[in-house]
């Protein structure tokens, strides 16, 4: 059998070994073979994870899903897939970007380090593959875990003494609360729905109508026409008292009303009082009136039982 500094001994007939591992160990020192072995599978390493979907051209995984692409991650596919402007081969190395690091990612086939080339996802066929991630694990990578010098021991603290386990953990949980307050906050681009019963806020709130939703009745009832609601009832809007159309009149059940020009041009109903009546002739004997405040200012509607 080889040995160090020897080679194959002429006795044997210098027949070879034919076990690798005891060969590499008598030469290199017992557990070389299992050293080489493991060096060698660190670059075969990979990680697989199914198709889902494509959004505005965003591959994306289900928001259950534990896996992450970050950018830079070297990838392939299973098969060759059309993305629409061009294809995605099998065996052939792409690289993450625009990841959102959490659930949704593009393709690039240049790293960042020379600028990503992005590659245009419109419609992706055919659907049963899987990503195949490269996991080998190289000395940059370890880099980052060798604990740094530390020259200001008053500002600077490393893990804050807590296990790089507990690290991952903790700046998990951070993602996660931000994710969700984020959420809360309102935003232009999406729509915000909240628990909070209280709303503190300064100066105007304007609703804008960019699609003519509010233009006629049938868009009002469609739940993203835009408004102002309390419970159920749109507020503040161009009637400007919750009314309702009943066959050709007006109804509302608000106690004070407001208006800006009042023309009684047929009868009007008015719940616990008698029909009433409007006339060109005048009037000179009145039953009730009725309070009415414009501007701040108090006036009365003079009116006569029927």
């Amino acid at each position: 059998m080889v040995i160090p500094n020897q080679g194959y001994r002429k006795d044997l007939n210098l027949v070879e070994t034919v076990v690798d591992q005891d060969a590499l160990d008598n030469l290199g020192g017992a557990g070389i073979s299992q050293d080489l072995s493991i060096i060698q599978n660190n670059s075969r390493n990979i990680s697989t994870v199914s198709y889902v979907g494509v959004s505005t051209g965003f591959f994306y995984f289900g928001s259950t899903s534990s896996f992450v692409f970050t950018n830079d991650d070297i990838v392939t596919v299973s098969a060759d897939i059309n993305v629409g402007s061009s294809t995605l081969s099998a065996g052939t190395y792409y690289y993450v970007c625009n990841s959102n690091a959490e659930n949704r990612f593009k393709l690039s086939t240049t790293p960042s380090s020379v600028g990503f080339n992005t590659i245009t996802v419109s419609s992706v066929s055919p659907t049963n593959f899987y990503f195949i991630r490269n996991d080998a694990v190289h000395q940059s990578n370890l880099i980052n875990f060798i604990r740094p010098d530390i020259q200001d021991t008053a500002e600077f603290s490393y893990l804050s003494g807590a296990s790089i386990n507990n690290a991952f953990d903790s700046s998990q949980s951070n993602n996660e609360v931000a994710k969700y307050l984020i959420g809360t906050k309102y935003k232009t681009n999406e729509d915000v729905t909240s628990t909070v019963n209280e709303f503190k806020y300064e100066g105007v709130v304007t609703t804008n109508d960019p699609v003519s939703l509010n233009i006629d009745s049938t868009g009002l009832s469609n739940a993203k026409s835009p408004g102002v609601f309390i419970g159920d009832t749109r507020a503040f809007s161009s009637d400007n008292n919750p009314w309702t159309q009943v066959g050709t009149a007006l109804s509302t059940l608000s106690s004070e009303v407001s208006v800006g020009e009042l023309f009684f041009s047929n009868d009007i109903y008015i719940t616990g009082i008698n029909t009433e009546s409007a006339s060109s002739t005048a009037v000179t004997t009145f039953s009730h009136k009725l309070p009415v405040i414009i501007n701040g200012e108090t006036y009365y509607l003079l009116l006569k039982t029927s």
